[in-house]
């Protein structure tokens, strides 16, 4: 059992070693296999992330959003070797405040830190486009908790987010909002950028 926890832990100090985070630049959105390879985490990584939340069956994304997103310059990713592993949006919400969303790591290599360094290069983003602030969105059941949201909730008040207000789901997302399988708003946290 020693012996599996180390190969393990070498194993992700490797990979930790290896990634490379950067944009997406905005023509990449013509890249048919990226798009589809961004598509597939994020659908796969928030189907179990937010299981009991959707109707069966829903997807958290499509290919042509995500290639929207990149054409926008809001796109970036996580390569290790080349594949892309894990992906960020990013984007500016107002003069002083930066958001990132759509937080994805493909499940072999989550537990890696690689979710950490992805808001990383998020806030280093904002920071150097001169936000003061970054936000996050958080879908939490309105009635009742979810194991895997109360996991992130404490996660994100670790790394210095604290949440300011709820908003709901109906209100941001009008067609998302049609499939969910419960009642859901958004807790909205932020963190000052120093």
């Amino acid at each position: 059992m020693q012996n599996v926890k180390m190969h393990r832990k070498q194993e992700v100090s490797l990979i930790t070693e290896s990634i490379k985070i950067q944009m997406l630049p905005c023509h990449a959105s013509t890249i048919v296999e990226e798009m589809e390879q961004i598509t597939e985490i994020v659908n796969r990584v928030y189907a179990e992330a937010e299981k009991g939340l959707w109707m069966h069956g829903a997807a958290r994304t499509t290919m042509a959003e995500i290639a929207e997103f990149t054409s926008n310059g809001e796109i970036a990713v996580a390569k290790s070797m080349g594949q892309i592993i894990g992906c960020v949006r990013i984007r500016q919400l107002d003069e002083e405040t930066g958001e990132f969303g759509m937080l994805a790591v493909d499940k072999k290599y989550q537990g890696a830190g690689i979710g950490r360094e992805l808001i990383h290069f998020a806030e280093a983003k904002c920071q150097k486009d001169r936000l003061q602030k970054m936000q996050l969105e958080l879908l939490v059941p309105v009635d009742g908790s979810h194991p895997v949201k109360e996991t992130l909730k404490n996660w994100y008040t670790r790394i210095g987010y604290r949440p300011v207000y709820t908003e709901a789901m109906e209100r941001s997302f009008p067609k998302l909002a049609q499939m969910l399988a419960l009642s859901c708003h958004f807790i909205i946290f932020q963190k000052e950028l120093t």
